[in-house]
Formats: structure tokens, sequence, C-alpha cells
């Protein structure tokens, strides 16, 4: 359960920072960092997620474009747990031929 979370603090602190990126810390231009810069970075961060989540683009988010973006965000996981399975071995193999001896073979 607390990697659950983990993963959720980190995805919401990721989508603030990306919606905002370009303003930087005073997102609303007024020349303070106050708790309105707070304010304005989640508005723009739940109209910025709103608009990339609207899959079938009707102007609101659903259970079907919760389906649209799950699915996709499995596939990235699975192909990213991929590559880094590979770099691991690649890794492993290469750390081991170093020392002398075969990797261990994982089944």
């Amino acid at each position: 359960m607390e990697i659950i979370i983990a993963i959720i603090v980190v995805v919401a602190g990721t989508a603030i920072w990306y919606a905002n990126r370009k303003t930087g810390i005073d997102v609303n231009q007024d020349g303070k960092v106050d708790l309105a810069d707070a304010k304005a970075a989640v508005e723009k961060t739940v109209e910025a997620v709103a608009e990339v989540a609207d899959a079938n683009k009707d102007g609101k988010v659903d259970v079907a474009d919760v389906k649209v973006v799950a699915t996709k965000a499995k596939a990235a996981v699975k192909k990213t747990a991929t590559k880094a399975k590979a770099t691991v071995k690649k890794a492993a193999t290469k750390t081991a031929s170093t020392r002398g001896r075969k990797p261990k073979t994982s089944a």
C-alpha cells in the first residue's frame, strides 16, 4: 500500500512540474511565490491532465477515458520494464565477464 501511495505522490508531483515547467515557481507571474502560486499550479495541472486524459475528446473524463489511459500506461510500463531487464542483464554479463566467470542465468 505504501508503494502505491509513493507512486501516486511521484506521479502527481511530476504532473505538477510538467504542466508548469515553462512558468517556473512563480506560476501566476505576480513576482512572488506564495499559496496563490500553489493553487494556480494545481489548477493548471488539473486542466492539463484533463486535456490529456480525455482520450475520446468528448469534454469530460469518464471510465472509457480511464481505460484508454490505463491501457497506454500499462503498455509503456511493460516496454520500460523489458528495456530495464535487458540493461540489467547486459550489465551483469559485463560485470561477470570482467571477473573471469560466467553470469548466472535466471529461468
